[in-house]
């Protein structure tokens, strides 16, 4: 997953995807677990709700759901010619009598190439097909947006403030802060009016479109039980290790001296010394413990880790780029279907999002059968 920053305006990627009905037509189970996950493999991304290759939310955001998002290889195969912005008629469909100009289309298309680039890190073509999707995913939101302003759904000052300042206070300085807006074809004005607008539509969907979604402990069991092969945890190691550090591009009598000292550490915890504590008082060696699946390592490190066979066995010293390593071996966990207290959190959040996400995906095709939707492209 490729994430330059934050500022993601989300919601026409999402309703774009659930418009053209690409969204959710993953397998099932694609996107829950992850092999070599870091400290708990069987489950995923910690912390995390949004599947493999997509951005998180920004803080003080919160995006529709997303969850089941394909490549943009699942879509349609796209017509060869690009599209000539200057054959795109002035106004592009009429929503319930409001037009919906060219110039929103070609910003639409814009945002979500670059969306597309940094989640999934392709390049959609401007192609007709892509035209049509950006703009089903306009009419998608502009429907939404006419639904919230009936129902006298607005977005306070103070709810743009805070977002806007939860955006801004996780770029490092406020130059960093202008050059995301920038990156994203966006002035820190433009954005508080994309949230002004899009938000109402956040808050409509998420307190009464999606407002009844629930999944069961059951419901999330019967996931369990129908999907072993994608509850299984990998084998893994919980190690040990000592480095020595020396960087590649250091003088070579400081990587030969480094090297002497590993091989002297490796000597003492043979005889049964602590690693952890031969580290102490040395700012230039360090110990620690982890756990290591098959893919989370350089391969000579993991092929290392690997040919330790059982509790405390100890690698000889390995050359790294950074420095000279020692790896003793404290535990050895087989591979095992990951028991259900837990994944349960993961299973009910992954399903809760596609519940989300049909509900939505319902809802706009909804209003679409009830208004008066004409496209011209």
């Amino acid at each position: 997953m490729r994430r330059t920053n934050p500022v993601l305006p989300l919601l026409l990627l999402t309703l774009a995807l659930l418009a053209t009905g690409l969204a959710g037509c993953k397998k099932e189970t694609e996107g829950v677990f992850s092999e070599g996950q870091k400290n708990n493999p069987a489950s995923p991304q910690a912390g995390s709700t949004t599947a493999p290759g997509q951005a998180a939310p920004p803080a003080g955001q919160s995006a529709l759901p997303t969850a089941g998002m394909p490549p943009l290889g699942g879509m349609p195969a796209p017509a060869a010619a690009p599209v000539d912005p200057a054959k795109i008629p002035a106004v592009v469909a009429r929503i319930n009598g409001q037009d919906i100009k060219k110039e929103e289309l070609l910003e639409g298309a814009v945002q979500m190439r670059q969306q597309l680039a940094q989640m999934q890190g392709v390049q959609a073509p401007p192609e007709a097909q892509f035209y049509k999707q950006v703009l089903d995913g306009i009419v998608a939101r502009t429907l939404l947006q006419q639904e919230a302003k009936a129902q006298n759904v607005t977005v306070t000052e103070a709810e743009i403030n805070q977002q806007v300042d939860g955006l801004r206070s996780r770029a490092p300085n406020p130059e960093a802060f202008k050059q995301a807006l920038a990156a994203n074809g966006l002035t820190e004005e433009k954005l508080r009016q994309q949230i002004r607008r899009d938000g109402a539509v956040q808050k409509l969907v998420q307190t009464k479109v999606l407002a009844g979604v629930t999944v069961s402990d059951q419901q999330a069991k019967d996931f369990y039980d129908k999907n072993q092969e994608k509850m299984k945890r990998p084998e893994r190691l919980h190690l040990r290790q000592l480095v020595v550090e020396a960087n590649e591009k250091a003088p070579a009598a400081d990587r030969q001296q480094a090297k002497a000292k590993a091989e002297d550490f490796l000597k003492r915890a043979q005889k049964g010394e602590d690693m952890t504590k031969i580290a102490q008082g040395d700012a230039k060696v360090h110990a620690g413990e982890a756990w290591l699946a098959r893919g989370q390592a350089p391969p000579l490190l993991e092929n290392a880790a690997f040919a330790l066979s059982k509790p405390n066995d100890l690698s000889p010293v390995i050359e790294s780029p950074v420095g000279y390593h020692v790896l003793q071996l404290l535990e050895r966990q087989a591979s095992a279907v990951a028991p259900f207290d837990v994944v349960k959190g993961q299973i009910t959040e992954f399903l809760k999002q596609r519940q989300s996400q049909e509900a939505l995906a319902a809802h706009v095709q909804e209003l679409k059968t009830k208004g008066k939707v004409e496209t011209f492209l």
